[in-house]
């Protein structure tokens, strides 16, 4: 049985964004990293996309965006990216909804897990009651993923399924 290498967090700098887009290109799906814009691909638009929307979400949940995403180290290693983006603050406790991808090299090795773990943190640190998840109905890794974190996973009529988990308070 191989070890899960270290997982760690780290900002998206430039330096770590254009790392991040070169993982994407040539480890992942187009389609799993950023929304289908511009037509197939890794096209001017979706590209342009991914750094906006990476830039946008350096200001952390506190800035325009209400979004902050990481890189996630593993071993040392870029292999993916993870966010977090406050979807409910104000009257009541405050949600925020997540999303991953890992460059295919890294996917089934508990990586995803291990930094869902540390987003968790990040989360109640940041006062967050529940972070919310959705993934598709065929996709039973991820739905794997949260359900170890503790999500309640529910089905929905589109072929998702909703993930909640909520975050105890300390």
């Amino acid at each position: 049985m191989s070890r899960l290498p270290e997982v760690s967090l780290v900002d998206v700098d430039e330096r770590v964004l254009e790392q991040l887009l070169d993982l994407a290109k040539r480890d992942a799906s187009p389609d799993e990293v950023a929304p289908p814009v511009g037509g197939p691909g890794w096209n001017l638009e979706r590209t342009a996309w991914f750094f906006s929307y990476h830039r946008a979400a350096a200001e952390g949940l506190d800035g325009k965006a209400g979004e902050k995403s990481w890189g996630i180290l593993a071993g040392g290693a870029l292999a993916g990216s993870i966010r977090l983006k406050r979807v409910h603050v104000g009257n009541g406790p405050d949600t925020a909804e997540t999303g991953i991808w890992l460059g295919r090299s890294f996917r089934g090795r508990g990586i995803g897990s291990a930094a869902l773990r540390l987003l968790l943190a990040e989360a109640r640190t940041a006062g967050i009651a529940a972070v919310t998840a959705r993934t598709l109905a065929g996709n039973p890794a991820a739905q794997r993923i949260l359900a170890g974190a503790g999500a309640i996973l529910t089905p929905d009529d589109d072929g998702t399924v909703r993930a909640v988990v909520a975050l105890p308070t300390d």
